[in-house]
Order: C-alpha cells, then structure tokens, then sequence
C-alpha cells in the first residue's frame, strides 16, 4: 500500500484559502486600503494649500504643483499670489486666502513688476517649491499658453533685463534640478547684458565692440529662417 502523501505547505495555504474565503477577502480588502490611504497621505489629491507651512517638506524639490496667479505683491521682493489649485479640486466655502510664492533666484526691477501685472497676472502658473519660510515659497515658475511651449518665468525676465541674478540663492547650486536652473538664468544674464535689454541699457555704456557685435547679429538676423535665430539665440 502506498504511503499516504504529506501536503505541502503550498497545498496547506491552498486549503485555507478556500475554507476561509471570506476572511481572506477582508484581509486583502484591508491592505488594499491601507496602501490607498497611504498613498493619498503622500500625495494629498484634495489638500489645498494656502500658507507656506501647508507645504509639506517631502514636496520640496520632488513635487510641481499649480496655481493661477491673483495678483503681483511688490513686497519681499516681488511675490505672486497664487490660488492654488489641488489635484483633486472641489467647492470651498469662506474667504479665499492666496499662497505666496517668490521666483527663486532673481530680483525683479519696477519694469519686471509691470511685466508680470500685463503678462502673469490671471493666469496658470506650475511652481516647483524648493524651500519655504513663514512669508513666501521659493519656486522655480513656468506657465504656458495655448500649444506653446512652457515659458520659466525668471529666466524670462532676466533675459529681458526686468531681473537681476540674486548673489543669495547658494541653495541653488547643491542638487541637479536647480542647479540647470541656475545655469538657465546665468545664460539669460549674459544674453541682456550683451544686449543691454532693460536694467543693462542704463549700466553698461556702448562700446565700440558692442555696437559692432549688434550690427553683426541684425545682419544675420535679416538673413537667417526664424527657426535659426532661435537655436543660436540671436
């Protein structure tokens, strides 16, 4: 007679999952709950944010988040006032309070305030926040329209000459995501200077060899495609 089989411990499992189903059913329900909670917990789909401090730290650098701008405060250096937007957004009651976020890296002269009040105001921002005090966010901000391409809004205005490169931004200069983006504004730097836009053209006198430098780039602005004059930044 043959010896009788000793089950495994794979069978073992097998046959208990088929005798307690249900208690199995709530087990797997409970986990799946659990990681749903602490997914929403990381992530916070509904929370709005509306001070600095609702912020999470683990956002900082890792999380880009949106907002449509109210209004351009002059103070502290220039501040949007943006009403964010949760990734899950439904209708609050009560007074609408604004979450005040600073264009990192740059200070923005009188006519780079005008420009944000024409251009930015009433629009959708994305804002990347890379730290935080009791007064303002400072983000890295970019806003589109339409199919265009994403514009960042500092490198913008430095470009123009409506911002200057802050000497206090060091924090800039300590991870891979913000340190391109310092490089980004360094570009834009000389890109005014050479062409004395904005802010340059009241410092930085005329110089024989500017003057023959922009005659140079005009001519070949006339004589290049759009798309050219783009890549080369002329």
């Amino acid at each position: 007679m043959d010896k009788e089989k000793v089950p495994t411990v794979f069978q073992k499992l097998t046959n208990f999952m088929e005798q307690n189903n249900r208690a199995v059913e709530f087990v797997s329900y409970g986990i799946t709950g659990v990681g749903l909670l602490f997914a929403l917990y990381k992530i916070k789909p509904f929370a709005k944010f509306k001070k600095p401090s609702d912020v999470p730290n683990r956002f900082l650098k890792t999380t880009e988040l949106e907002g449509r701008v109210k209004r351009i405060d002059p103070a502290h250096g220039t501040l949007l006032l943006v009403d964010h937007i949760p990734l899950l957004p439904f209708p609050r009651l009560g007074r609408e309070k604004y979450l005040p976020i600073k264009l990192a890296g740059i200070n923005t002269t009188n006519h780079g305030i005008s420009w944000l009040q024409c251009l930015i105001s009433g629009k959708n921002v994305q804002f990347l926040p890379l730290d935080k005090n009791k007064n303002y966010l400072n983000c890295i901000v970019t806003f589109s329209e339409k199919d265009q391409e994403r514009t960042n809004i500092a490198e913008e205005l430095v470009k123009l000459g409506f911002a200057t490169i802050s000497n206090q931004e060091d924090n800039l200069l300590k991870n891979e995501c913000t340190l391109l983006y310092h490089k980004s504004l360094i570009r834009a730097d000389k890109y005014a200077k050479f062409n004395r836009n904005g802010h340059w053209h009241f410092v930085k006198n005329p110089t024989l060899i500017w003057k023959i430098k922009i005659y140079f780039s005009d001519k070949l602005k006339s004589l290049l495609p759009m798309f050219i004059i783009k890549q080369l930044n002329i």
